[in-house]
């Protein structure tokens, strides 16, 4: 496990921005699919594990929102911020009522920005944006021409 922990850590260190936005998408995804199967659990021994990865969904969401440059990234970076509120609200309301189809409705729209995202990267490398946490700059994801 602690070699684990060691690459993962080496990964984030030695990302450039856009694999880091990627990461966190594909962490968010991941728990999205923990949350999933979680709920095919039987009883009570459900609720703290969809819970769980509810909340880390949630967290991932909350670093792709506060990393938004909503200054230079415009009407994009405004609307992804209304889409990251909405998904974040729709997993609470998952996780209060035990419902799976709001977290596979959350999911659905993950992998299709994380697609987009994905698609950016490969078409103009030069269209960076800055890491979240940030590594430089602002720490916001904003679309650099």
């Amino acid at each position: 496990m602690a070699e684990l922990n060691q690459y993962q850590k080496a990964a984030v260190n030695t990302a450039t921005a856009m694999e880091l936005v990627l990461m966190v998408y594909d962490e968010c995804i991941r728990s999205l699919e923990k949350a999933e199967e979680a709920f095919k659990l039987e009883g009570p021994e459900r609720i703290e594990p969809i819970g769980n990865h509810l909340r880390h969904a949630q967290d991932a969401i909350t670093e792709l929102s506060v990393s938004l440059d909503l200054e230079r990234g415009g009407e994009i970076a405004e609307n992804l911020n209304r889409l990251y509120d909405f998904m974040r609200n729709h997993l609470s309301q998952a996780n209060l009522k035990k419902e799976l189809q709001p977290v596979q409705d959350v999911k659905e729209m993950m992998v299709d920005l994380r697609g987009a995202w994905s698609q950016v990267a490969e078409q103009a490398p030069m269209l960076a944006p800055e890491p979240p946490g940030g590594n430089r700059g602002n720490g916001r994801i904003t679309l650099a021409g």
